[in-house]
C-alpha cells in the first residue's frame, strides 16, 4: 500500500505567522500562490504518472481547495475525513505567536517550555490528537488493499500526529510540513500486525519522500 499525505497550500494565516486550527477562517483560506502551488502539483502528478486508486481530504476549505485543485485531472471522488481536521489549538487559534504573549502569558510561558497543548484552555488533548491519528492508520489498513496508492490532502499538525502512527513511535517529532509538501510511505498492510522477522525487512516498510515539493523545484 502507497500512502501519500499531503499539505494544504499556502494561506494568508501561514504568511502572517497566525496560527490555524480546527476552524474555517478568512486568514486561511488559500493564497493565490496556494493555489498555484496545488496546480503545480497536479501538473506533477500527470508529468510522472502518478495515479491514486482512492482519495482522502479534511473537509477544512483549505484542504479541500487544495485537493480539488491538484487531483482534478484524476477522475475520482474526493472522501472527506473529519479526523483529517487540524489540530486544534483552542484560544490561540487565529492569532500570532505575540499576540499569544500578550492575551495569554502564563499559558504561552508554559507552552513555549514545555509544547504541552493540554495547557492551553479549548485546545485539543494530546490523547486525542494521538487517537484521532491511530483512528485514521486503522481506517487506511482495514479498507484498503496493497494495490492501492492513496492521496491524503490534510493539515500540518494532524501530518506530524499521522507520521508518528506509521513509524510506531510514541514520540512527536519536530518538523515543519512545507506548503504542498509529499510525504510518501510504502507498507505491507497484510503484515502489518505481525510480531515475527518481518518487521525488519525493510522493503516491507519504505519512506520514499519526506517533506518534498519536486513540483515547485525550478
Amino acid at each position: 500500500m502507497k500512502i501519500l499525505l499531503i499539505r494544504h497550500g499556502e494561506t494568508n494565516a501561514n504568511l502572517e505567522m497566525k496560527w490555524s486550527g480546527y476552524n474555517d477562517l478568512n486568514s486561511t483560506n488559500l493564497t493565490e500562490n496556494g493555489k498555484f502551488q496545488a496546480d503545480q502539483l497536479c501538473n506533477w502528478f500527470k508529468k510522472t504518472d502518478y495515479i491514486p486508486t482512492y482519495i482522502y481530504s479534511s473537509p477544512q476549505i483549505r484542504a479541500k481547495e487544495t485537493c480539488l485543485i491538484a487531483t482534478r485531472l484524476c477522475n475520482l471522488p474526493v472522501h472527506l475525513m473529519d479526523n483529517l481536521r487540524e489540530t486544534n489549538p483552542g484560544v490561540f487559534e487565529g492569532l500570532s505567536w505575540e499576540e499569544i504573549k500578550k492575551q495569554y502569558p502564563s499559558e504561552a510561558s508554559v507552552f513555549s517550555d514545555s509544547r504541552d497543548w493540554d495547557c492551553i484552555p479549548e485546545a485539543e488533548s494530546n490523547l486525542n490528537r494521538l487517537k484521532r491519528s491511530k483512528e485514521i492508520l486503522h481506517f487506511l489498513i482495514n479498507k484498503h488493499s496493497d494495490d492501492d496508492t492513496i492521496f491524503i490532502f490534510s493539515h500540518g499538525g494532524i501530518i506530524r500526529q499521522l507520521i508518528a502512527s506509521i513509524l510506531e513511535t510514541k514520540k512527536i517529532w519536530n518538523m515543519s510540513p512545507k506548503n504542498t509538501s509529499l510525504f510518501e510511505f510504502i507498507i505491507d498492510k497484510n503484515n502489518w500486525q505481525k510480531d515475527s522477522n518481518i518487521i525488519f525487512n525493510p522493503l516491507k516498510w519504505q519512506i520514499l519522500k519526506f517533506n518534498e515539493t519536486p513540483h515547485l523545484e525550478v
